[in-house]
């Protein structure tokens, strides 16, 4: 009980439950990124000694694939990740819903200029985010992990961003992501109490570089795959 009542019933515990599980995310989706590449590597950067048969972009990211799927310690992260995005969703409505029932007088006007656009408006960020989760799971996850139709993965990437709605959609969703880590990862640090208040600013910049990086790393996957 004490447990629960610290995660959930408490302001600081919901907060540090967000954080905690954001970061996770956002570690994970440095490791989605990491493998993603792939798709935008030339053939010659996979060194045939090594890999054996897998030495071109096809054969190597249809790999990885596999092994994600079938190595058994992958698929018990996932889960932990799978949970952390709704821990994560359901901790940012508890969060969003008593920030509105504190928040006082109906009337009460509100000074909101010295919080950023990003900061006021995370649950639209989040919103749109969590639709494009379930597109994307939907479109590779369901389909390759669950209903096992498609063993080209590969083929079923390059397929889907020769459409150019598919690839706008995608571009929505990613400049969603890379603008709510930026106020996530400073707002995750601040909740945690990792650094004294004046390695805020530091770790400011920082969110700001990384989600700029991560953004654009994603972004161009996407938009190079439709003009090849």
């Amino acid at each position: 009980m004490a447990f629960k009542k610290g995660l959930f019933k408490t302001s600081v515990g919901r907060k540090n439950l967000m954080a905690a599980t954001g970061l996770f995310i956002v570690f994970f989706l440095v490791i989605h990124l990491v493998g993603n590449l792939i798709l935008i590597l030339p053939d010659s950067f996979f060194p045939i000694e090594f890999w054996g048969n897998v030495a071109n972009q096809h054969d190597m990211y249809n790999a990885y694939s596999h092994f994600l799927v079938h190595f058994w310690p992958i698929t018990v992260v996932a889960w932990v990740l799978y949970a952390a995005i709704l821990t994560h969703v359901i901790d940012a409505l508890l969060i969003t819903l008593h920030n509105n029932k504190t928040k006082g007088e109906k009337y009460q006007v509100v000074d909101n200029s010295s919080s950023s656009w990003i900061s006021r408006n995370m649950g639209l960020l989040g919103t749109v985010i969590g639709v494009f989760i379930i597109m994307h799971m939907a479109q590779f996850w369901l389909q390759y992990k669950v209903l096992k139709v498609e063993h080209d993965l590969y083929n079923l990437v390059v397929e889907t961003f020769k459409i150019w709605w598919m690839v706008v959609l995608y571009e929505i969703g990613i400049i969603a992501f890379g603008l709510h880590i930026i106020h996530g990862i400073e707002s995750a640090h601040r909740s945690l109490g990792l650094y004294p208040e004046k390695a805020m600013n530091v770790i400011k910049v920082i969110a700001l570089w990384f989600s700029l990086v991560m953004a654009v790393l994603y972004a161009i996957i996407p938009i190079i795959l439709h003009f090849k």
